[in-house]
């Protein structure tokens, strides 16, 4: 287009060519076809892009020499050239050629301007030294701008393919989909090798349609690389950017294995190394249109998106996995705390209701009241469950009702004297919290009779902001203590502990006071 442009400029411009008029529009017209040429012959070919960017910038560096030798004035195209020259070199290598090119580029246009001081032409110093100026100023611009670059214009059409990863969903698909659509890929594989395992696995999409694939653990060689590369396993060659940024050549049978190339129906395309905590494996891109050493540098960003969502998506089913086991923890203390406990409560009455039969009395109040024990606690079963599919609150007025009825019925399981009291508020509870404070209760009484022999037990329920306190004093035996301390029963403090609450446990006065607190949120209170 430059070509075109100056060569069409000059024919217009009937001062111009100021020296040598045959030569100059055989020039242009040579460089015409020049550019034309290697328009055709790279449009579509990485290969030759990459192999002829040096002759070609050679050849354009010449020609600068001679614009500048062989015209003069306004349409004159040397100055666009200077500012072409420097951004393909910006762009192909870097900063580092850009500034060769620079420094060449001033040389010979001093050696120019040398020639033309020899000569008889005319020499307008103050000029030369302008546009001298300028080429060293443009220069430095365009040397920053080769170092600082963005390379990688790499925008994903469906963030939500990546950003959000979902436990359901595979991210290994999920990343070959992004990365496809990111390049405009019409076909792709995407193989993967977890921690501690030989076999590769993975999948291959074309046009659309999924396919699973398994690999032996030699599916990707032992010299497999660190940076993305083209391959044209067709013709066996292959490029990639060494530390330094700069193009070279690489062999890619060498690190793609035969059987590699048939399973995944491989040609001509990207491949991108894909690394991770979670394993390692690697992307194949195909039926890019435009393919181009534009890519080596695409798939950096490409690598380091997929690697991201692999861990997130890691991350979000390890917290997954982790919450359920906390349920299903929390889930067996409340069975343990409330069917176990009940159960235990039920053979301890049958023990004593057995020494009543053998001292000749009749044990049938005592069966019927264990029956509407056992329906009670079936009610309290069924309560429970709903308190689980319920809503996120319940008021505290209702709990202190509900554990004082419970308070009722652990002194008849138990045989022993259980007093419930509460402080009146106006506050919603966490449900969550309500069953904690329920089996906490359940708990307390039972270490309590069983461990320490109780007889009475008082129970107080209070609140205070953003806190609910249960307090259990009971009149049995001192627990056990170790290194001084009283030794708390494991299941309270693990229960407290998970709430995020605090527990503490003390002996005085013929008594044993055992002190819970637990949080009841912001913004409840």
């Amino acid at each position: 287009m430059l070509a075109t442009l100056f060569f069409a400029a000059i024919l217009i411009d009937v001062s111009q060519p100021t020296h040598y008029p045959e030569l100059t529009y055989a020039l242009l017209g040579g460089y015409v076809v020049f550019a034309a040429v290697i328009v055709a012959a790279t449009w579509r070919d990485w290969w030759l892009d990459a192999k002829l960017a040096g002759p070609a910038h050679a050849v354009d560096i010449i020609l600068f020499a001679a614009l500048v030798l062989l015209t003069e004035g306004f349409t004159s195209p040397f100055f666009t050239f200077f500012i072409f020259l420097l951004l393909s070199a910006a762009i192909r290598w870097g900063w580092n050629l850009t500034a060769a090119t620079a420094i060449l580029l001033a040389l010979l246009y001093l050696i120019v301007g040398m020639l033309v001081v020899s000569t008889d032409q005319v020499f307008e110093l103050q000029r030369f030294i302008v546009r001298a100026g300028h080429l060293v100023i443009i220069s430095l611009i365009l040397i920053w701008f080769g170092a600082n670059q963005w390379r990688t214009a790499y925008y994903l059409p469906d963030e939500e393919l990546l950003s959000r990863p979902k436990i359901e969903e595979s991210p290994l698909e999920n990343g070959l989909r992004a990365a496809m659509a990111g390049v405009g890929a019409k076909h792709g594989a995407f193989i993967w090798r977890e921690p501690g395992r030989d076999e590769l696995h993975g999948l291959a999409i074309t046009d659309g349609s999924v396919g699973m694939v398994k690999l032996p653990s030699d599916g990707i060689a032992e010299q497999w690389a660190t940076s993305p590369f083209l391959y044209d396993l067709a013709r066996n060659r292959g490029l990639s950017r060494d530390a330094e940024r700069n193009l070279e050549r690489i062999t890619p049978r060498d690190r793609i294995p035969s059987r590699t190339m048939a399973e995944l129906h491989l040609a001509e395309g990207l491949a991108i190394p894909v690394q991770s905590d979670r394993g390692e494996g690697a992307l194949f891109l195909e039926r890019i249109a435009n393919l181009s050493t534009d890519h080596i540098d695409i798939g950096q960003q490409v690598a380091a998106d997929v690697s991201v969502h692999i861990q997130r998506h890691a991350l979000l089913k390890a917290a997954e996995d982790s919450a359920e086991a906390r349920s299903r923890l929390t889930l067996a203390r409340d069975l343990h705390d409330s069917v176990v406990q009940f159960i235990a409560g039920a053979a301890f009455r049958l023990e004593a209701m057995k020494r009543t039969t053998g001292a000749g009395r009749d044990i049938e109040p005592q069966l019927d009241e264990l029956k509407q024990l056992m329906m009670q606690e079936q009610r309290e079963l069924r309560n429970f469950i709903k308190a689980l599919r319920s809503g996120p609150l319940v008021a505290l007025n209702d709990l202190a009702a509900e554990l004082k009825t419970l308070a009722e019925r652990l002194t008849r399981q138990w045989d022993v004297a259980c007093n419930f009291s509460a402080r009146s508020a106006d506050l919603m509870i966490p449900t969550r919290l309500r069953l904690d404070t329920h089996q906490l209760m359940r708990e307390a009484v039972a270490n309590a009779v069983r461990h320490a022999q109780a007889k009475s037990i008082d129970i107080e329920l209070n609140a205070a902001p953003n806190e609910l306190r249960l307090t259990v004093v009971n009149d049995g035996a001192a627990f056990p203590t170790r290194g001084g301390r009283i030794e708390m029963p494991t299941s309270l403090g693990e229960r407290v502990q998970q709430a995020g609450g605090m527990i503490d446990m003390a002996r005085g006065m013929g008594v044993t006071k055992l002190s819970i607190s637990l949080p009841i949120g912001e913004g409840l209170a």
